[in-house]
């Protein structure tokens, strides 16, 4: 039986690139999306099917807790475990503090948050199915950092960061649990989707991150036994710059 990995927001943008990758390994594919579009569904399909191993697309709205429980009570019965989650989705809005509504507010909480809880928290008994069962949460490095523009998310990812060590603690030995903390992420033919560029000049490695680089890790932690309750920030070094 091949292994089985559930990447939430993974039909466009990075988690796109996250589900080519497991994909490529042979992993079985329970791809969960909302917003996306029927192009968008369709360039992640033509390409995964060129993999040849078994996949299905679940829509399912993340702030709406009863849909995701039975979303992954879906995913669970159609392929009988999960040997890797990907907490991917995620919403970020520049945005000034005066201009600051709570409608945005407690959907960036639902979405970065909340949903990664319930998806976790759902997926438990069928992670427990598999031998070496993995979570992996996409946080920020505004989860580490002071990103005053970008409020609701920098709070969500750090409380997604501090979810990551509950998590890690609360499941081991069983289920490994950890989060990466991308920087600035350029995707070919998606630039528009990354809101703020910091200068590059600011960067250590003066240069910015690609999709590839956060599959480096995902591959690390997907394979690093002895690896649960970290955080592994992708950001060509600009945190030491904090």
């Amino acid at each position: 039986m091949n292994k089985v990995a559930v990447i939430t927001g993974g039909v466009r943008r990075l988690g796109r690139h996250i589900s080519y990758y497991f994909a490529s390994k042979g992993y079985d594919l329970a791809v969960i999306y909302n917003s996306s579009n029927k192009s968008e569904l369709e360039k992640t399909s033509d390409h995964i099917s060129l993999l040849n191993t078994k996949f299905k697309f679940y829509k399912c709205n993340l702030e709406n807790v009863s849909s995701v429980k039975k979303t992954i009570e879906k995913i669970g019965k159609d392929f009988g475990k999960i040997d890797v989650l990907v907490n991917n989705a995620g919403i970020i809005n520049r945005i000034k503090l005066e201009d600051l509504t709570e409608k945005l507010f407690n959907k960036t909480i639902n979405i970065n948050l909340r949903a990664p809880l319930f998806v976790s928290q759902s997926a438990v008994r069928y992670l427990k199915k598999s031998k070496s069962p993995v979570i992996i949460n996409i946080a920020s490095l505004g989860g580490l950092q002071n990103w005053s523009r970008f409020i609701p998310y920098s709070v969500s990812k750090t409380a997604l960061i501090k979810l990551t060590y509950l998590l890690a603690r609360s499941l081991a030995p069983k289920i490994r649990v950890n989060a990466i903390a991308p920087g600035t992420i350029i995707i070919e033919g998606e630039e528009a989707g990354t809101p703020s560029k910091i200068d590059v000049s600011k960067i250590p490695l003066k240069k910015y991150g690609s999709p590839g680089d956060i599959i480096s890790a995902v591959d690390f932690i997907v394979n690093c036994d002895y690896l649960t309750g970290h955080v592994i920030p992708i950001d060509g070094g600009r945190l030491i710059n904090n």
